[in-house]
C-alpha cells in the first residue's frame, strides 16, 4: 500500500469532543473516493501509531485532506490528536480505502444516515454532491445525542439554502435545552418524511447498535438489502 507524508496544516475544534485536522499532501499521486478512509500513522514517544478515519472532504479539492477525530483515552492517535499535535507536525497517510464510496453514476438519490462521529464519511459524500454540482438529490439524516456535539451545523445549513437537491435532517436523542428541532433516535416516522424513490440508495454509519438496528428498520420498510451500503468500524 502506498503511504504519503502529511503535514498539518491547521487544527481547529469543531465540538467540544471532535477535532478536525487539515493535512496538506503535496504527492500528486494521493487519491481518494467520496466517503473513504485512511490509515493516520503517527509518531509519539518513539513509537508509530496507527488508526484509520475517514475523510470529510470532496476529492474535488486536491492536495490535502480533513479528518475529525473524537477525543478517546483508549486510543494513542485520538490523544496525541488532541493533546499533542500542532500546526506543522508531519504525519503520514494511505491512500483513501474502502468500499463505502458514492459514484454519481450509483444513483440519483441518495440518504445518508449518521450517528456521531460516524456521520464523517457522509460528509465526504454529501460535500462531493455540493461542491462537483452534482444532480444527485442527497439526504442527510444525522443523529447526535448532544446538540453541541453537531458537526458543520452552520455549514449544513447553508448547503441546503443554496442547493434544492441537499436536505439535512437532524435529530437529537437526549434531553437537550439548546435544541428545538427534531428529536428521539431515527425511526420510521422520519424516514418516510424524506419521500425518497424506490432507486435510492441508503449509506449508513455510527455505531455499531445504531448501524444494525437502521439496516433492520430499513429491511422491514421494503428497502432490498442491496440498498443498503454501511461502514463499520467493530
Amino acid at each position: 500500500m502506498h503511504i504519503f507524508d502529511a503535514q498539518i496544516t491547521a487544527i481547529a475544534s469543531a465540538t467540544p469532543s471532535i477535532r478536525v485536522l487539515r493535512l496538506a499532501i503535496p504527492d500528486a499521486g494521493f487519491r481518494f473516493l467520496p466517503g473513504q478512509w485512511v490509515d493516520l500513522s503517527i509518531e509519539a514517544d518513539g513509537t508509530t501509531h496507527t488508526a484509520g478515519y475517514s475523510i470529510i472532504t470532496s476529492p474535488l479539492h486536491q492536495g490535502g485532506i480533513e479528518l475529525a477525530i473524537k477525543a478517546s483515552a483508549r486510543h494513542p492517535v485520538a490523544r496525541w490528536v488532541h493533546e499533542r499535535a500542532r500546526a506543522g507536525d508531519t504525519v503520514r497517510v494511505s491512500q483513501g480505502q474502502g468500499p463505502f464510496v458514492y459514484l454519481p453514476e450509483m444513483s440519483d438519490n441518495v440518504v445518508l444516515i449518521g450517528g456521531g462521529v460516524g456521520v464523517t464519511p457522509l460528509l465526504s459524500i454529501f460535500r462531493h454532491v455540493r461542491d462537483a454540482r452534482l444532480s444527485t438529490r442527497a439526504h442527510l439524516v444525522y443523529s447526535v445525542s448532544d446538540s453541541r456535539e453537531i458537526l458543520f451545523r452552520d455549514e449544513l445549513d447553508a448547503a441546503t439554502r443554496a442547493h434544492s437537491n441537499l436536505h439535512v435532517s437532524i435529530t437529537v436523542t437526549q434531553p437537550d435545552v439548546r435544541w428545538h428541532g427534531l428529536t428521539g433516535r431515527i425511526d420510521p416516522v422520519k424516514l418516510h418524511a424524506l419521500d425518497v424513490p424506490d432507486d435510492t440508495l441508503y449509506y449508513l454509519c455510527g455505531p455499531k447498535g445504531m448501524v444494525e438496528d437502521m439496516s433492520a428498520l430499513l429491511h422491514d420498510l421494503g428497502v432490498p438489502m442491496n440498498r443498503i451500503i454501511f461502514e463499520k468500524w467493530w
